[in-house]
């Protein structure tokens, strides 16, 4: 049988050029797109291969093999191009190096905890911007999962600092890290570095904290009696992990520099929302014109620390012993390295979760929707005291009428609107009702 070809063939940058936007992660679909190999890191039989996708630089682990396995790519020759992600043998050679117990040219691996084999591994299908492969010994004893960025940038991804940090403090409110995995790549004249790879425990029998919501508040509509989930002690595991962080990585008072740079950010993200939904939210115009004038009133946002910078309730798991265990540190996948890698208010992430609440909630009405309203306010508003209750136990209370609570809590709610207007129409009454409140509320004032 004839040798593979090389990795850096221009055959091989073809054959995954057409292959990926038929996967989740590609982030450019629909788009007529250049793509180009900019580096590629050797593992024998497999590779690491950075591809240029136009500004885009994404991240495919490939591997040859004699027959095309389950993530085959395509056929050349008389050898399969496959996906790596879903090969145990190639991802072994890539553990190997975040492990530390293979060089590789150009990448340095890092472990706090040497992962298992992979000898079965299994590839999640949900994801749409990274890919994640559980594996461990057997089928029987998964013990890690590995995140696969598949968008890559210059610099430290939050998922690997942060969540290292929250390990290395013993904070058991994270499951912790066990490896990374960073490249180092030509950048014009110069070589930047950025992670591709991080390894974590895997929370074996845990339940996803949105759904255990979602099952409660839709037994709620029904009137079906039935205990709930404890989001008192979500609260607190959320504290719990702010805390940690502040200790961990330190905490600043904002300048007046940050104040600007925040309420800035916040006016440019109010204007893009009348812009992108203005139809829908035209009977709301002078409200959100008053709520403008608010934010410019704002001139002080208090402590900054490092946060989750994503967290809602399907970044939250139910551990088998009932503790909450919060995941994905990464930031929201769509906003560049440098922004996600900043210190914000840690009420950016009490707001995410509360409006999380209402989006359990409005799912349930979806599924129930001859069901009364008021039934999923009423519920929604108890979680929300709850979650609030449990946080000021650990890390002192929260003000509903802090104008930084306020604004956080409309700017996500605006983006909610935008992205349901072009996602799902059917759901745009559950944000939208929410920026009517939080109007309402303002104009009343």
């Amino acid at each position: 049988m004839r040798a593979p070809l090389a990795f850096d063939a221009p055959e091989v940058t073809d054959a995954i050029a057409a292959w990926m936007p038929s996967t989740r992660w590609f982030p450019l679909k629909g788009q007529q797109v250049d793509v180009t190999l900019a580096h590629a890191y050797d593992l024998g039989d497999a590779a690491i291969l950075l591809l240029r996708a136009g500004d885009t630089l994404l991240q495919v682990p490939v591997a040859w093999r004699d027959e095309p396995g389950d993530s085959p790519i395509r056929q050349l020759g008389e050898h399969w191009l496959v996906d790596a992600c879903g090969d145990a043998d190639a991802v072994q050679a890539i553990l190997d190096v975040a492990g530390g117990r293979r060089a590789a040219e150009g990448l340095a691996g890092d472990a706090t905890a040497e992962p298992a084999t992979a000898a079965a591994i299994r590839v999640i299908t949900g994801e749409q911007s990274n890919t994640s492969i559980i594996g461990g010994a057997d089928g029987e004893h998964l013990s890690w999962i590995a995140k696969v960025f598949r968008v890559v940038s210059p610099g430290d991804n939050p998922d690997v600092v942060v969540t290292g940090a929250l390990t290395r403090a013993g904070c058991d409110r994270v499951p912790h890290l066990l490896a990374s995995l960073a490249a180092t790549w030509p950048a014009g004249d110069a070589f930047v570095t950025g992670h591709l790879l991080a390894v974590s425990q895997f929370v074996a029998g845990a339940d996803d904290a949105w759904e255990l919501h979602r099952q409660h508040a839709l037994a709620a509509l029904r009137g079906e009696e039935r205990p709930a989930p404890d989001a008192r002690a979500l609260g607190a595991a959320v504290a719990t992990v702010h805390r940690d962080l502040a200790a961990a990585l330190g905490t600043a008072e904002a300048t007046e520099a940050d104040a600007l740079r925040f309420i800035s950010g916040l006016e440019q993200r109010l204007a893009w929302a009348r812009e992108q939904a203005g139809d829908v939210l035209a009977e709301l115009d002078d409200e959100l014109g008053h709520a403008q004038e608010q934010l410019r009133e704002i001139d002080s946002i208090g402590e900054l620390q490092h946060i989750h910078g994503d967290l809602h309730l399907g970044q939250v798991l139910r551990a088998a012993d009932g503790g909450w265990l919060l995941l994905d540190f990464e930031g929201e996948p769509l906003r560049p390295m440098h922004e996600r890698a900043v210190r914000e208010p840690r009420l950016r992430d009490v707001v995410g979760m509360l409006r999380s609440f209402d989006y359990a909630a409005g799912s349930a009405l979806q599924e129930s929707p001859d069901a009364d309203p008021a039934v999923a306010g009423d519920w929604v508003v108890q979680r929300q005291q709850e979650f609030l209750a449990g946080y000021a136990d650990t890390y002192g209370p929260v003000d509903p009428q802090d104008p930084v609570f306020r604004a956080l809590l409309l700017d996500k709610a605006l983006y909610e609107v935008v992205y349901e207007l072009r996602n799902r129409p059917d759901w745009l009454p559950v944000p939208l009702e929410a920026v009517r409140a939080l109007l309402t509320s303002n104009s009343s004032e």
